[in-house]
């Protein structure tokens, strides 16, 4: 009896000691599975909170300005001593003015904000320029900043009144209000030009920012490389666009530029004259074939409707009506307007105007001719349309032999490119040479406030660029001295912007 409770004992024993060897080979996952509250599994972090008032950084105070630190190592809690190093006077002109910082916090110097012009957006109001008055009083309309090391040199000048030339063809200013950078080394030279040609300042704005949301800016430079000590080579590119700072839109060219608020609203009347381009002569004007001509207009959607499919046709004024069409001599011009409040497009149009993006126009046209083009959108600071010139005959034809359909859209002017190149011979064996070519591009855009990107349109036809070239040359044979040159400008080459 007693060996078989011993046996039982020891067979307890063996059960319990492996019941507690399972129990301690389970893990432990803590609430790594989550934390279970009633039916819903919890997977909140567990643990110490923490104190957020210890992680606060700590503000030092100084007594002593910044630069007293920094330059002179003024420290408020040492003991002064003038024994071997004399007392010094701290309050000097190059320590004077505003505290400047970097976007870290960290102190750069003090001194005073002479100009700047900044712009940020999308808001109202976004571009921002200020002159101060120092700029006029103590620097009289010029700031210099200049240095050189070895053989590289450069200069950036801010003026109100800066001669500032990137080609005789392309830009060339006596008194440009903006800022120059160049650079310059033993074999390349550089340059870089800006402006806001919208309310750039003059000599002062009175300490106060200019504000502005529809802007004009000129931006250009040049780059030249010289080849030997006679010949030197250079590419350049000026460009004079508007822009908005309520749109933060990147997309497009950049150098096509973008609709001012103003700009960019509804167009209800287009109008293009019609005008001879050798007045003086009295005959062989502008021809008009108004049977060929039409005009289509694009919506939103796609769909495109011609005039003279849902019977739109402009309201012709002027002229001197001949055989098959309408002239325009000697100063006589022909109006052609297209209204788009009109029954004729109200009521048969696909859809209404305000739909519309992209208007273009085919005219029929012969002779000596000039295509002038306006709307209620392009007027000036009084209200008045501002006609901007389209296209242009070739020579003065006078027996319609030129006959041919001229194709333009409508846009309201955005920007205006140059860019091109030169080559430049200085004093070999006496000659001197100079030689230029540049292409124009003046850039349009047709309004429609649906829309963030407007189509975009420059020249007429296929011809998108206009050209314009020249070549002089000189030479130098003591005691005589010989020049000539030669030149060819495009009708449409533009060197302006419409403001």
């Amino acid at each position: 009896m007693h060996t078989v409770i011993t046996r039982l004992s020891l067979v307890l024993l063996l059960v319990a000691a492996g019941a507690a060897q399972e129990v301690a080979g389970q893990v432990d996952y803590s609430s790594r599975l989550g934390l279970q509250q009633g039916d819903e599994t919890s997977f909140a972090p567990q643990g110490p909170d923490v104190m957020l008032g210890v992680l606060d950084p700590a503000v030092r105070r100084w007594y002593v300005p910044q630069e007293l630190y920094k330059e002179y190592h003024w420290r408020q809690w040492q003991y002064t001593n003038y024994a071997r190093n004399p007392y010094q006077r701290y309050v000097d002109i190059s320590l004077e003015g505003d505290y400047f910082y970097d976007l870290y916090g960290n102190f750069l110097t003090r001194g005073w904000l002479i100009f700047n012009n900044s712009q940020s957006k999308p808001q109202q109001f976004g571009n921002s320029l200020l002159k101060s008055n120092r700029f006029q009083q103590w620097f009289s309309d010029v700031v210099i900043a200049s240095d050189a090391k070895g053989q590289y040199f450069y200069t950036l000048t801010t003026s109100a009144q800066m001669r500032s030339v990137i080609s005789p063809m392309v830009f060339s200013k006596p008194r440009m209000d903006g800022v120059q950078f160049d650079l310059a080394t033993d074999r390349y030279e550089g340059t870089l030009i800006y402006s806001r040609l919208s309310n750039p300042g003059g000599s002062t704005t009175e300490d106060q920012e200019v504000l502005r949301t529809n802007n004009t800016t000129l931006f250009g430079g040049r780059f030249a490389y010289q080849l030997s000590d006679a010949l030197q080579l250079g590419l350049h590119a000026v460009n004079a666009h508007q822009s908005n700072t309520l749109s933060d839109r990147l997309v497009g060219n950049p150098f096509s530029g973008a609709l001012t608020v103003a700009q960019n609203k509804t167009v209800s009347l287009i109008q293009i004259v019609l005008r001879d381009d050798s007045p003086g002569d009295g005959t062989g004007g502008a021809a008009f074939f108004q049977a060929g001509s039409d005009v289509l207009i694009t919506y939103e959607d796609g769909t495109v409707d011609a005039g003279k499919d849902i019977q739109f046709e402009p309201v012709i004024e002027g002229g001197f009506v001949q055989q098959g069409y309408i002239a325009a001599n000697g100063p006589e011009e022909i109006r052609l307007s297209y209204d788009f409040d009109s029954p004729a497009f109200v009521d048969r149009a696909s859809f209404p105007k305000e739909d519309i993006v992209k208007v273009e126009f085919r005219l029929v046209l012969g002779n000596d001719y000039q295509v002038w083009m306006t709307s209620d959108r392009q007027v000036n600071r009084d209200g008045e349309a501002v006609l901007l010139l389209v296209a242009q005959a070739d020579g003065n034809v006078q027996d319609i032999t030129n006959l041919q359909t001229v194709r333009f859209e409508y846009g309201l002017p955005t920007a205006t490119h140059i860019f091109g190149g030169n080559i430049e011979i200085r004093d070999y064996k006496g000659f001197d040479l100079y030689a230029e070519y540049d292409l124009s591009m003046s850039y349009r855009k047709y309004p429609n406030v649906l829309r963030d990107e407007h189509h975009t349109t420059s020249g007429i036809g296929s011809r998108r660029r206009a050209p314009a070239w020249m070549v002089n040359a000189s030479k130098k044979a003591a005691p005589f001295f010989v020049f000539g040159e030669a030149y060819s400008m495009d009708p449409l080459y533009n060197t302006r912007t419409f403001v």
